[in-house]
């Protein structure tokens, strides 16, 4: 299984089309600072008439308490507050990155009380329901907080297990609503290959069930499984690690290809590379590497696998080596590259053995 964050609207996007009636559907609209404003207002009217929220999309955590957040606002006072942020550097822990990546969506006004947490995760022998009746910025340490409810491999939830399970302190008239709302989300997480799903806070108002803030991350693996469900899905590099031209290659010949061609550069500087046909062979040489205390000088995760073309593999042997190389000229990469997948292709005797 290899879970990659995706961005939070294409999150919310995938809930609007396979929740059916459980949740409000989620309005929203992106900024970047290549956005035409006016073309943007024209496909969202919405934003001229409603109150507004808006926010980073980019894989960043806690961005309340970084006071990344601007709600109950205008169109003007969200093109004032992004003023000095679109575009801009900023820091969060020990990671620098440009804010370029913005989320617009409708200001839900609600109480404290209305506010949950809910999040699914997978693990080996199944899936974890988390759910606390007090979500938003403030909740704390969920995992010693919130109530858990197990699902086992191959089962499914019921309303009356989640209500007997989860919604123990929830009060009634809010039992009925939320119950439907975690087993249609379950179905989705499940059914969409998801591995992470987090809502804080999940507002339910009266009878309507909103999501606010939401991340999450899909199986990348179960990518050939969900094509047709999920659409040309992005998953983003972690904030302040912008995706190198190297990476960018690679993964337009894998989306061209039906073999799987991987490349994530860790540390370009390190001094550990593996080009490693095979996804499970790959993730036992990186593991075997940081075990053996080279996680600090490991450079890059990858694989290449399916019966890639011998072009397909020149072009990744040669991508690997050029950054493992340091960028020599494109005939010195060319001939290591050359020879290196000469002996890749060589007749393999039955045992193993090359001729």
């Amino acid at each position: 299984m290899s879970a990659k964050a995706i961005h939070e609207v294409t999150g919310k996007n995938l809930l609007n089309k396979f929740l059916q009636d459980e949740a409000v559907k989620n309005k929203y609209a992106v900024v970047t600072p290549g956005t035409d404003w006016s073309k943007l207002v024209a496909e969202n009217p919405w934003l001229e008439t409603e109150k507004l929220i808006v926010k980073p999309d980019q894989l960043i955590k806690r961005r309340g308490k970084l006071g990344l957040i601007k709600v109950n606002t205008d169109l003007s006072g969200v093109k004032e507050w992004l003023g000095n942020k679109l575009g801009r550097d900023f820091q969060v822990g020990r990671a620098v990155g440009k804010l370029k990546h913005f989320v617009i969506e409708p200001f839900v006004p609600h109480q404290q009380n209305e506010e949950f947490y809910v999040c699914i995760y997978s693990h080996r022998h199944g899936d974890t329901i988390l759910f606390h009746h007090e979500g938003g910025v403030d909740i704390g340490d969920v995992d010693t907080k919130a109530v858990k409810m197990e699902v086992e491999v191959g089962n499914s939830t019921t309303l009356d297990s989640i209500k007997t399970k989860l919604l123990v302190k929830v009060q009634d008239g809010k039992k009925d609503v939320l119950a439907r709302f975690i087993e249609g989300l379950y179905k989705v997480y499940v059914e969409l290959y998801f591995t992470y799903l987090e809502i804080n806070p999940l507002v339910v108002t009266g009878d309507k069930v909103y999501i606010l803030d939401l991340a999450a991350k899909l199986d990348q693996c179960a990518e050939y499984l969900c094509k047709l469900q999920w659409g040309d899905i992005e998953f983003p590099p972690p904030y302040g690690r912008d995706a190198l031209a190297e990476e960018s290659y690679i993964a337009d010949l894998d989306a061209k290809s039906g073999a799987s061609l991987k490349l994530t550069i860790l540390n370009k500087s390190g001094r550990i590379w593996t080009m490693v046909a095979g996804g499970g062979a790959s993730v036992i040489y990186a593991d075997t590497i940081c075990d053996m205390g080279g996680a600090s000088e490991l450079a890059n995760y990858g694989e290449y696998s399916g019966a890639p073309s011998e072009g397909q593999t020149y072009e990744y042997a040669k991508t690997v080596l050029s950054l493992m190389s340091g960028a020599p000229s494109e005939g010195q990469t060319y001939e290591y590259a050359k020879t290196v997948l000469s002996l890749m292709t060589q007749e393999k005797h039955p045992e193993g053995m090359c001729l």
